[in-house]
């Protein structure tokens, strides 16, 4: 209706001056139709417009109809000054994430800030926009969104939209997460992942430190800057860089990167497919599944499949987990068709708008692990020295043997104090 009405206001499509109001609600898209129009200088270009103008408006109906599924990203210049900037939520190797409010509408947002000195440095300036472009090109609930970006000589600024609720890893880290919670959560993955494959996109960094939580707990995927967009391949991140060679399918966290990721052979949807089932595990047993003291390590035991369940874990989880995180990447459950891995019986239940299903309520005793884990250092001697610990029940022995496991695992992961 803007563009219809903007084109009416206008003596020629050409001009844009009259409906600047009316271009900042104007899509992306629609808005790169009109500045074709608008920096065309061939006279036979504007009156092709011209005769055909009812064509092209309707042509920008059909777009606008399309376009009502996603939120508007204004387009009028912004600076930082635009911004009430508040508490830091995380941060990165170049990046800094804060709560920010946008003065003039009192929109809250999670300003990304990313350091162009410090990126340019480290080579890595492709992936900051490999993200906006996957961005750009994603709408699902379960994917984050970006509401606007804007730079200036020291920064780049990219707004998205506010998660509450914080890192999936911070909730799970150490004591994992129930079953019932659990499922509720990677339900909404599927469907992101399920989404990012129809669009041709791969993600390539499946992991829980990349999956974030709305204040209704409601899962985000977050972090394109590694994406791989099968689409467009013209469109590349950064890769990884050594000396003279980049490597660009040796991306991602080594403890979620499977064989042909390590071997810079390929990666594609059977390598989220793999990445998945990597963040599976650790969302259950609260530490990723593959873990030691380097990469170097790390890989070795990955090539290995050296897959170690801590005590505890579902046994449909675990059957769910060794069929995802195989070698072969035909041979994963979901690579070549995704409606095989929502078919397993760890997924009971819909998954058709996943994010909109309550929440399963949490029992007391999940309650009081995380308590637990969230202090896990200072139980572990006081349980060591309980002398009732063996009269516990069977499922709480387990439950406090596998938390002390992903804690011991956790630590080896960890260098010595002299080596920092």
């Amino acid at each position: 209706k803007v563009v219809v009405q903007a084109g009416q206001q206008m003596p020629s499509c050409c001009s844009v001056t009259n409906a600047n109001e009316a271009l900042r609600t104007v899509p992306v898209v629609a808005l790169v139709l009109m500045f074709v129009f608008n920096h065309s200088t061939s006279h036979l270009f504007n009156e092709f417009v011209e005769r055909k103008w009812m064509q092209v408006r309707a042509a920008l109906q059909r777009l606008l109809k399309e376009a009502s599924r996603i939120d508007w990203i204004v387009v009028c210049p912004r600076r930082d000054v635009d911004f009430d900037v508040g508490v830091l939520l995380g941060r990165g190797t170049f990046t800094s994430v804060y709560k920010a409010v946008e003065k003039a509408t009192g929109k809250r947002c999670a300003m990304k800030i990313v350091d162009r000195y410090r990126c340019e440095r480290l080579k890595k300036t492709a992936d900051v926009f490999m993200e906006k472009h996957c961005l750009l090109r994603t709408n699902h609930p379960n994917i984050v969104k970006m509401l606007g970006w804007f730079s200036d000589n020291t920064c780049i600024y990219v707004m998205l939209e506010e998660c509450l609720g914080g890192e999936l890893w911070e909730v799970i880290k150490t004591v994992g997460c129930p079953v019932p919670q659990a499922r509720h959560c990677l339900k909404q993955v599927v469907n992101a992942v399920e989404y990012l494959r129809q669009a041709r996109i791969v993600h390539r960094d499946i992991k829980a430190e990349n999956i974030m939580l709305t204040d209704l707990a409601t899962v985000k995927l977050i972090d394109f800057g590694t994406a791989k967009d099968l689409e467009n391949p013209q469109i590349k991140g950064s890769g990884n860089a050594s000396r003279h060679k980049v490597f660009e399918d040796y991306v991602g966290t080594p403890q979620f990167m499977p064989k042909e990721v390590i071997e810079n052979k390929c990666s594609d949807h059977r390598s989220d497919i793999w990445s998945f089932g990597c963040t599976i595990f650790q969302v259950l047993s609260g530490c990723p599944p593959f873990h030691d003291r380097s990469e170097y390590l790390i890989f070795q035991r990955v090539l290995a499949r050296d897959l170690q369940f801590p005590p505890g874990i579902d046994a449909t989880a675990r059957d769910l987990i060794e069929r995802m995180v195989v070698q072969d990447p035909d041979a994963r459950l979901g690579a070549l068709d995704l409606e095989d891995l929502k078919a397993h019986p760890f997924f009971d239940g819909p998954f058709e708008r996943a994010h909109l299903l309550p929440v399963p309520v949490p029992s007391l005793a999940a309650l009081c692990y995380q308590r637990l884990g969230s202090r896990m250092e200072q139980f572990l001697e006081p349980l060591a020295a309980w002398e009732g610990a063996a009269q516990l029940e069977p499922a709480v022995r387990e439950q406090l043997e596998r938390m002390k496991v992903a804690h011991r695992w956790q630590e080896e992961v960890l260098p010595p104090p002299d080596e920092f």
